[in-house]
């Protein structure tokens, strides 16, 4: 018995340092692109039109996507990728038509990182098929790409938007999402939740008869929502005690399919979930006890569990119990991880989607497949996933000015500097979560800058008017 644990151990400490280890994964539906701890970006699958700097059609390896050692973050479009670096600027590569690339040029392809404007404070980007939008550090909210069906949330409606542009005038915002159906949805700082663009299955108001909605539009009257997920017809999201929620239509409820087309949000459940996503017609979701959910349409068994029977209700996927993220979109691949640091891919691996070498094949797999030529190091919160919050009142002020944060993080510090970059103070965070109260009676009236920092990460950072 001990030769034969010896030798899982071993077999599992060769495959862990034989693999490419990543501190971040994002999928995108057809190619996945990854951040190493160094903050240089890789990637494979799907690249014919340059979204991971390649010219091929196919890379069933990881490549390394240009040079730069400094990125932050990255997500995936469908055919274009977008990362933030440690400055705060925002960079695209890949797809560009209909303007979704955000760079002021109706060039259809770039096959190299492009800057999107000259800001530096972009903090999170969601893109979809053809239209992007983006957060800033200061609450608002800019979109490009297409926009015939008011996915920018502006008017009139038009083929086309080359640069990014401001969505509506609100500065509280501080979680976004699209789907692939030309919808966008946003939440403010006060938990509210808001959609516009396209209308399928109601998602955003009832009635058959709204086939769009023009300007950011709330969703019923709930005021404790912190993420979503956005499907093709329907959009998960779920609220801070942890329950997953529903609506729109299509398959992918979660509910037993009564009702099948409703804007009033659905609980899925009474549990707590760790991390979930919406593909277009599919669902799916991690409890805090790590089992894997999966539930929607699954004609190819693009469920994964191993069947290709429709589920309109949750369905547990194995028997695992360390399952940590997963990811899909409207295509036929998904992607996961475990605490382990292993990395799972199902459905089809055409394109090389799975990273393991193999491409252009035609058999779809309705169980998850291991990729043992990479591994993930950063793993996600044990308890359901929130996103980092920062809220900064009254601004502008006078005496004082009250911070709100929580981060996640335990070494986190608050700099304030002037409009000249000349810094003021700086504060080291007592906790991962609380409130921060700054004296500004003896600041000169004027703007500054509050920036928040993990290290030498720049978090967050927002403009404060001193009275």
């Amino acid at each position: 018995m001990k030769k034969i644990l010896l030798f899982i151990l071993f077999y599992t400490f060769s495959i862990t340092i034989n693999a490419q280890c990543y501190s971040e994964l994002t999928f995108g539906g057809a190619h996945t692109t990854a951040k190493k701890a160094d903050g240089t970006l890789w990637g494979w699958g799907a690249a014919s039109y340059g979204n991971l700097t390649s010219t091929n059609v196919s890379e069933p390896l990881p490549i390394q996507l240009g040079s730069a050692t400094d990125w932050n973050s990255v997500r995936n479009g469908v055919a274009n990728t977008f990362a933030i670096k440690n400055d705060g600027t925002l960079w695209g590569c890949g797809t560009n038509q209909y303007g979704c690339l955000g760079v002021n040029s109706s060039a259809q392809n770039f096959t190299s990182f492009q800057q999107i404007t000259t800001a530096t404070n972009w903090i999170k980007v969601a893109p979809s098929y053809f239209f992007t939008i983006a957060l800033k550090s200061d609450g608002t909210i800019w979109a490009w790409g297409q926009n015939d069906e008011y996915q920018l949330g502006n008017s009139p409606a038009t083929p086309q938007q080359l640069s990014p542009i401001q969505v509506g005038t609100a500065t509280d915002w501080v979680e976004i999402a699209t789907g692939t159906d030309r919808t966008a949805f946003a939440i403010k700082v006060n938990g509210t939740i808001w959609g516009w663009g396209s209308n399928p299955s109601s998602i955003i108001v009832a009635g058959s008869s709204t086939y769009t909605v023009s300007t950011p539009t709330q969703v019923g009257t709930s005021t404790d929502w912190v993420k979503m997920s956005v499907g093709g017809q329907h959009i998960l999201a779920q609220k801070q005690d942890g329950t997953l929620w529903s609506w729109g239509g299509g398959f992918g409820l979660g509910v037993g399919g009564s009702p099948s087309v409703t804007n009033i949000p659905q609980q899925i459940s009474t549990d707590v979930w760790k991390y979930f996503c919406a593909g277009g017609s599919t669902s799916f979701g991690i409890k805090a006890d790590g089992t894997l959910w999966a539930w929607g349409l699954n004609t190819n068994g693009q469920l994964g569990d191993g069947t290709s029977t429709d589920r309109l209700v949750p369905t547990q996927i194995g028997t695992d119990t360390n399952w940590d993220t997963v990811q899909a979109r409207n295509f036929s691949t998904t992607m996961a991880t475990k605490t382990d640091g292993t990395v799972w891919y199902w459905g089809l691996n055409y394109y090389g989607e799975f990273g393991n070498g193999s491409n252009y094949g035609s058999t779809y797999y309705n169980t998850p497949q291991q990729t043992t030529g990479v591994c993930v190091t950063a793993l996600s919160n044990p308890e359901f996933q929130k996103d980092k919050m920062f809220s900064m009142y009254p601004n502008p002020a006078r005496d004082f000015v009250t911070i709100q944060y929580d981060l996640g993080i335990d070494n986190g510090t608050v700099s304030v500097y002037d409009i000249s970059g000349r810094g003021i103070n700086t504060y080291k965070l007592a906790s991962s979560m609380g409130e921060l109260q700054l004296d500004t009676s003896s600041y000169q009236s004027g703007v500054y800058i509050v920036v928040v920092k993990d290290n030498n990460t720049v978090l967050q950072q927002q403009k404060l008017v001193v009275e």
